[in-house]
């Protein structure tokens, strides 16, 4: 047991899960498309229920860090749509499944801002070589 603020005592170590996360980008995401940049509009990301793994983390209090591991899908539903109604492969259409990576300093109001690599799973739409995303720390 650690201390972490005047008279609280708690475990160094705390294990939660994640049940919720939907998401908008705010920022404009460009993507390639037949060599030209495209908007696909805006992209939203929410956690994947159809994945087998947990979305899942830790506190460590001893050092005032937080993990977390978010399976996810990511979307551009009216790229999406654009691709459809122009009869592209519907394979192209289909949700990004993605893992984020992230870890961020616990504050002392015991609240947290997580960031960290995003890995993306394979996609008929994406390089990879190609292909990054990042979750950048927020205020």
């Amino acid at each position: 047991m650690s201390a972490f603020g005047e008279g609280q005592k708690m475990n160094d170590r705390v294990k939660f899960a994640i049940a919720n996360l939907r998401a908008r980008v705010t920022e404009k995401v460009n993507i390639e498309w037949l060599g030209n940049r495209v908007d696909p509009g805006p992209l939203y990301i929410e956690l994947d229920d159809s994945c087998s793994a947990s979305s899942e983390g830790t506190l460590d209090y001893s050092a005032f860090r937080a993990e977390a591991a978010f399976h996810v899908l990511l979307t551009f539903p009216e790229f999406a749509n654009t691709l459809k109604e122009l009869g592209a492969d519907p394979e192209l259409t289909e949700p990004v499944h993605a893992v984020i990576h992230s870890t961020g300093r616990i504050r002392e109001d015991h609240s947290f801002v997580l960031s960290g690599p995003c890995n993306l799973e394979p996609h008929a739409l994406l390089k990879a070589e190609e292909t990054r995303a990042v979750v950048l720390a927020g205020t």
